[in-house]
């Protein structure tokens, strides 16, 4: 595991968008395209910003979401939005996007859709930029979930999962662990005091296995795939 940490999160946003940049270059260069997926919220906006300034053939790469809520794209809420708004301009302008909300009144009865469309579209996902939230989860992995045996299963089939139980807009789809897991890389971006702190608690060994308390301890006790950790100080 590699823990880059910087003092603004401006700077962090650049290295992140450069370091990510250059590996979307190289397997353009092996494989002929990428796949990616980023998250939501507020804190990569500044990363998308910058990641839509870097010079690569964005026309030979797909962009989807770690996850999203069940909202449409013209939503303040909506991942996709975030995403159409910050990142898929500029240089990156010419990108494809692969949403995970679909035409369906709920994730349950989207779920087969948004699991084709994965499935068709994506045959290996590279890289993946999640985020980490106050309560230790990452993607719409939530401690309690009833969705999280699913979501965290290493050995299931499926691509993505329905939640309908979020703590805040309970309606979801996110992609599952042994979808993610096969990526080339991972990344968890973070910025803040308060997640530096609940970082910290996480990765403690004792409680390292305890995935279902913390669920973004998947990612940090797992040693297959690459992980990057760009967090700020502070």
């Amino acid at each position: 595991m590699q823990d880059l940490r910087f003092d603004d999160g401006a700077t962090l946003a650049r290295q992140l968008a450069g370091d990510l940049a250059g590996r979307m270059r190289k397997s353009i260069e092996l494989r002929g395209r990428v796949c990616v997926a980023v998250s939501g919220g507020s804190t990569p906006v500044a990363f998308f910003e910058a990641l839509a300034q870097e010079v690569l053939p964005w026309d030979k790469v797909l962009i989807t979401l770690v996850d999203d809520r069940w909202v449409d794209d013209t939503h303040d809420a909506s991942n996709a939005a975030l995403v159409k708004n910050h990142l898929l301009k500029n240089n990156a302008a010419s990108a494809y996007f692969l949403p995970l909300k679909n035409k369906a009144a709920n994730p349950v009865d989207g779920f087969m859709a948004c699991e084709n469309a994965l499935q068709e579209q994506i045959v290996r996902l590279d890289y993946a930029v999640l985020g980490l939230g106050l309560d230790g989860h990452t993607a719409s992995w939530f401690p309690g979930s009833k969705a999280l045996p699913a979501l965290l299963s290493e050995s299931g089939n499926a691509r993505c999962c329905p939640v309908t139980d979020a703590p805040v807009m309970p309606q979801r789809m996110s992609l599952t662990w042994s979808f993610l897991a096969a990526c080339r890389h991972l990344f968890l971006h973070f910025e803040g005091a308060d997640k530096n702190a609940v970082f910290l608690q996480a990765k403690q060994a004792e409680g390292l296995a305890d995935r279902a308390a913390m669920p973004v301890r998947t990612l940090l006790s797992q040693s297959a795939v690459p992980l990057s950790i760009y967090r700020t100080e502070g």
